[in-house]
């Protein structure tokens, strides 16, 4: 009764973070981590951006959820949810023509092409092959190449994927309804960019998706959405416009007794691995080329360096 008196208003707990399927994970470049609220709006071209609020009081408990001090805040979005049925066409590449930064392209510059479905557990997962990389291209007559440079080093640029169907038209993120709480496309989500010379030597602005798992078998293809945030608007422009989308070719994911195994890592992918880009090399165990030295266990899923250490013991043990 005296807070009333007084005209104190309640005060409400902040939201503890946690990473989940329904949630997307924090957008990571190297070894910097930005934490990004996106609550539920209407399907749209728009980014919804949300800074945190401070607060000087503790949660009262690790579950509270986080409450707008002017307004309750609903359910996280899915990544999904940012996209308009426009974009889900028939198009493999669309630039959002509200948007006057119409001269961004995409160009994937690695297409996925196999995965070995990892089911409906948490340890055995394993990533799609090879790992998807885009590169941002900028194509506008207007600008000069060191304009172009420095629009390609921006570092706020944030790329999500999903997982659509073969014919690219529909979102196939979720299981079917007895799953709802599953979502088909597992890992990191979400890329920042890695500006780096390409394997001929030339500079870009390049995606990389390293990380991502498919539960089940089938033919899907990954759309790819671009965004551009300005941290020093973000406090009064809570959404920001997709600047650019674009789907990959099909890929297949196969059961563990069909997947034909992991391919030999490409010279990109090498090349930015030199430069300093968070992304495995892989030494490949094709089966149509090698059967009998498969290991089902590891499906190539290693690195050239942990592979030569291996190798080492191997030798030191057969000396003794």
């Amino acid at each position: 009764m005296l807070d009333h008196a007084q005209g104190h208003h309640p005060v409400y707990a902040p939201r503890v973070h946690s990473v989940s399927e329904d949630q997307p994970p924090a957008f990571i470049h190297g070894q910097h981590r930005t934490s990004i609220d996106m609550c539920a709006v209407p399907p749209s071209t728009e980014y919804h951006f949300n800074p945190p609020v401070t607060t000087n009081v503790r949660p009262p408990n690790s579950n509270s959820p986080m409450v707008s001090p002017t307004e309750l805040r609903p359910d996280p979005m899915r990544i999904a949810d940012i996209l308009t049925p426009g974009e889900r066409s028939g198009s493999r590449t669309s630039v959002d023509n509200r948007s006057p930064n119409n001269s961004f392209k995409l160009q994937i510059r690695q297409q996925p092409i196999a995965a070995r479905s990892c089911g409906f557990g948490e340890r055995d997962r394993r990533v799609i092959d090879p790992p998807p990389i885009v590169q941002l291209l900028i194509k506008d007559a207007s600008l000069t190449q060191e304009e172009i440079g420095k629009h390609l080093r921006y570092p706020h640029y944030v790329m999500s994927c999903s997982i659509f169907d073969e014919s690219g038209s529909c979102d196939a993120s979720f299981m079917p309804e007895e799953y709802r709480q599953q979502r088909r496309l597992m890992g990191l989500l979400v890329s920042a960019p890695f500006v780096g010379k390409d394997e001929h030597g030339e500079e870009g602005c390049f995606f990389c998706f390293p990380d991502l798992s498919c539960r089940t078998p089938g033919s899907f293809r990954l759309h790819f959405t671009l965004v551009k945030i300005d941290p020093i608007r973000a406090k009064e422009v809570k959404r920001f416009p997709t600047l650019v989308t674009a789907q990959s070719e099909v890929f297949t994911v196969y059961t563990a007794k069909d997947f034909p195994g992991m391919q030999a890592s490409t010279k990109l992918t090498k090349r930015l691995k030199e430069q300093g880009c968070i992304i495995s090399i892989k030494k490949g165990n094709d089966r149509s080329k090698n059967t009998r030295s498969h290991d089902d266990s590891s499906d190539g899923e290693q690195d050239d360096g942990e592979a030569t250490l291996q190798g080492k013991r191997r030798r030191r043990s057969a000396r003794q």
